[in-house]
């Protein structure tokens, strides 16, 4: 998460059409963190979403990670709900087509998880904080001007110095914590070099950047496209690239093979998508009335 916020902040702030002229990086870096100050609530939600969506990978694996994630179209649903009420729904058609998407998502990548409590949760919380973000990000961007590409690289800032702070005060922890530790004779030095053979290698330099590129072009992609459509909307989209995502793994990375479940899920959530799409077009998809 660290790596990709960082590096997406540095991309952001280079790649652009004056990339050439270094005078122009300074007024840049200015502008985005004054910009900054406007998405503090949606660089939060952004932030959560990630860290906790890297720890349900870690803990509970693809499969269970994205059935848990798959409501966050119906999450978006109660979000705008509450935040703009009725009439910012679409209508009932359009409502009862994100039913099957969500369905048919948990069915594609349904594949024997082992349920694990704090990976489950850590899923649901990521899941609920992307749904925030499509829409306070949105409501924001509205309100601002603000166009999709600024509007990232603003969040990305923000998010990127609160894990700097989180990942500077675990450091601190830790040192802290075994420094107590030989102070009082409890561990020798073998000890010591066990805990420290168990942190995480630093991922190569080609994965990370790999990495840090996908990250970015996938968000300021989001940013662009959810400044153009409703949050509900970039929420089913987001919905069937996660169904690409389960096909794709599986056809690269091998496994178990594709059971009857998951092609049954993957036909129900291109039928919700069909469905969405025909009764959404023209003006039958707009808000619902009393």
């Amino acid at each position: 998460t660290l790596y990709r916020f960082s590096g997406s902040l540095i991309l952001g702030l280079t790649l652009h059409s004056q990339f050439h002229q270094l005078s122009k990086f300074l007024p840049r870096l200015q502008q985005t963190i004054k910009t900054a100050e406007e998405f503090i609530l949606p660089s939060l939600f952004l932030f959560a979403a990630n860290y906790s969506n890297s720890i349900a990978l870690d803990r509970i694996g693809i499969s269970l990670c994205y059935t848990s994630k798959c409501g966050i179209n119906l999450i978006t649903v109660l979000f705008t709900l509450i935040l703009d009420g009725v009439s910012a729904l679409p209508s009932a058609m359009t409502l009862a087509s994100l039913v099957p998407i969500a369905f048919g998502i948990g069915m594609a990548s349904w594949n024997s998880p082992t349920f694990e409590w704090i990976g489950f949760l850590a899923a649901m919380l990521s899941a609920t904080s992307q749904a925030a973000l499509n829409v306070s990000s949105k409501r924001v961007m509205n309100r601002t001007g603000v166009k999709g590409s600024e509007a990232q690289r603003s969040m990305v800032l923000v998010a990127l110095c609160i894990c700097l702070i989180m990942t500077g005060s675990n450091s601190a922890i830790e040192k802290i914590r075994v420094w107590r530790s030989s102070a009082d004779g409890s561990r020798d030095d073998g000890e010591v070099s066990v805990v420290d053979d168990l942190l995480p290698p630093h991922p190569p330099l080609w994965l990370t950047t790999l990495a840090v590129v996908a990250y970015h072009f996938e968000y300021v992609l989001s940013f662009c496209f959810v400044g153009l459509v409703e949050p509900i909307t970039y929420g089913t989209c987001d919905a069937l690239r996660r169904l690409l995502i389960i096909i794709s793994g599986q056809k690269m990375f091998g496994g178990n093979p594709l059971s009857k479940t998951n092609v049954g899920g993957i036909f129900v959530t291109l039928f919700g998508a069909l469905m969405y799409s025909i009764t959404s077009a023209g003006g039958n998809g707009s808000a619902i009335h009393k």
